[in-house]
Order: structure tokens, then C-alpha cells, then sequence
């Protein structure tokens, strides 16, 4: 990779951790229980799996684990616990794994839907339990919000990255390139 590619990734990986923090940390919907957040609803993903899918697997992963860790020293919610940085890394890794190497980068509805929602089952796995395990809040109260914000995640995302890949000329020409 030469020098303006290799600076050009990382200025777009730059923005998407921005736009990352942005959007899971200040433009999200937040439900606590007692002093948990329990519930997060946002568009946070949505950076970390274009970095994913434009740049590969490994990109999404690094903007998943720093906007996380910038995010958190921006604008903590609680306390630093290192196992949700590593969800949000996964976020990013999953779904460029199985964009890239499964539907190798082809890009439809379904194969976005799959590869977001893959992504997102992350989130609504790993989170509850590591909140189990360091609030003890019972997964009865865990898991039904987020099972109905994976069912809508599952289709908006995929349909927002739809339209980002393909209707926006500057993504859909990074996509061509690779």
C-alpha cells in the first residue's frame, strides 16, 4: 500500500471512529435501570461496519475497540470495563469477516442483512451476559428490549448500508477499488 492510500485509510478510519462516537454516545436512546445502563439504541454500528466492508475486517475491528475507548474517555457512562471495548471491536471484525471471505463483497440486501446482523448478535450476547456478570442484572430483564432492537437493527442497518454503498458515489468508488 503506498503512502496516500495508507493516509487516505486512515483519515476515513478516523471519521468513522468520530462519527462512531457520535453517534452510539450522544445521538442514542439510553434506558438504565437502577444505576446500569441496560439498554442502548443507535446507529453506532453503522461506522464501525462501513470500515468493514470498505477497508476489511481488520479496519472495522480497530474502529469498533477505539471508538469505543475514545468514547468512553469523552463521555463515560459508568464504569471502564475492558470487555465491552472488546463487543465493540467484534462489532467491526464479524461483519467485514463475513462480508469479505463468505459473500466475497458482494453487495445486496441479504447479504448485508447477514453480515450486520451477524455483527449485531455480538451485541446481544456478549453485552448481557458481561453486564450479568459485573451488575448482576437478571437476564430476564436483559434480554426481551434487546431481542426487539436486534429484530429492528436487523433491517434498518442493512438497508441504511444498502443505500450507503450504493448511492453515495465517493463509497461506491472505494468499494470498486478494492
Amino acid at each position: 500500500m503506498d503512502q496516500k492510500n495508507a493516509t487516505y485509510r486512515l483519515v476515513m478510519n478516523s471519521l468513522f471512529i468520530v462519527l462512531s462516537i457520535l453517534l452510539s454516545r450522544l445521538l442514542a436512546i439510553r434506558i438504565p435501570i437502577g444505576n446500569v445502563e441496560v439498554i442502548r439504541f443507535g446507529f453506532g454500528t453503522i461506522p464501525m461496519f462501513l470500515s468493514a466492508f470498505i477497508f476489511g475486517p481488520l479496519d472495522g475491528f480497530i474502529v469498533g475497540g477505539l471508538s469505543d475507548l475514545i468514547g468512553f474517555w469523552i463521555n463515560p457512562m459508568g464504569a471502564f470495563l475492558p470487555q465491552f471495548t472488546l463487543t465493540s471491536a467484534l462489532h467491526g471484525l464479524i461483519p467485514g469477516i463475513v462480508f469479505r471471505y463468505f459473500f466475497k463483497r458482494r453487495i445486496n440486501y441479504w447479504s448485508l442483512a447477514i453480515s450486520c446482523g451477524l455483527g449485531e448478535a455480538v451485541g446481544i450476547t456478549l453485552t448481557p451476559f458481561f453486564i450479568h456478570q459485573a451488575f448482576d442484572v437478571s437476564y430476564a430483564v436483559l434480554m426481551p428490549p434487546r431481542i426487539g432492537g436486534y429484530v429492528v437493527s436487523f433491517f434498518l442497518n442493512a438497508f441504511i448500508m444498502l443505500l450507503l454503498l450504493t448511492r453515495i458515489p465517493q463509497i461506491n468508488k472505494m468499494m470498486e477499488k478494492k
